[in-house]
């Protein structure tokens, strides 16, 4: 009976499982640090434009919006252009680092099938071989272990990348809802502090 612990079956599918690992290794980095920081970057999108409106801002400001509103009321004696150009270059900044590692997690989740199919079709190529180097004396376990390292190596890709896939469109859906709060908060300033 073949022995089924995560170590001998990581060794069994050969070579392109370092690279899994490593990719593996670096999507957890990226989900758990983006887990963090999305935490801690919660906003109420009305109560933080009350409250930056009002010049209520907490010691420490967590919020985009709060941030946002206070750069772009740091100076509103140069102008409704002056306020809308430093809250533009705040709110991209927010964007920016909302959406860092997101494209890499997202590639992470493209390439892991890949490197996973690669494997699969290593593992036929030696099997095949094998199968040519024995000829007539060739048994169902010698084309089998071939296919069996190579079905590791894919589900080793689908493990990576599953994963990785589904936290980066949660990510960049939590960055799109963000980029049209931002797009709101402008026209509120406006309509706030330059009517027509």
């Amino acid at each position: 009976m073949t022995d089924m612990n995560l170590w001998s079956l990581f060794q069994q599918g050969g070579g392109f499982m370092w690279p899994l690992l490593v990719l593996s290794i670096l999507s957890m980095i990226i989900i758990v640090e983006r887990l963090i920081f999305f935490a801690g970057r919660g906003y109420k999108f009305t109560r933080d434009l009350d409250a930056g409106v009002a010049n209520q801002y907490p010691e420490k400001i967590n919020s985009p919006i709060l941030k946002v509103v206070k750069e772009y009321r740091r100076d509103l004696t140069q102008g409704e252009e002056h306020a809308l150009n430093l809250g533009g270059r705040e709110a991209a900044r927010q964007l920016n680092q909302h959406e860092r590692g997101l494209k890499f997690l997202a590639t992470i989740g493209a390439i892991s099938p890949l490197l996973g199919l690669l494997g699969t079709v290593w593992g036929m190529v030696q099997a095949f071989a094998k199968m040519a180097e024995l000829g007539d004396q060739v048994t169902a376990g010698d084309f089998a272990s071939g296919i069996w390292t190579g079905l590791l190596t894919t589900v080793a890709g689908l493990l990576v990348a599953i994963p990785a896939v589904t936290a980066a469109r949660m990510f960049e859906a939590k960055v799109d809802q963000l980029s049209g709060d931002l797009n709101e908060l402008a026209s509120h300033l406006k309509e706030r502090h330059f009517p027509s």
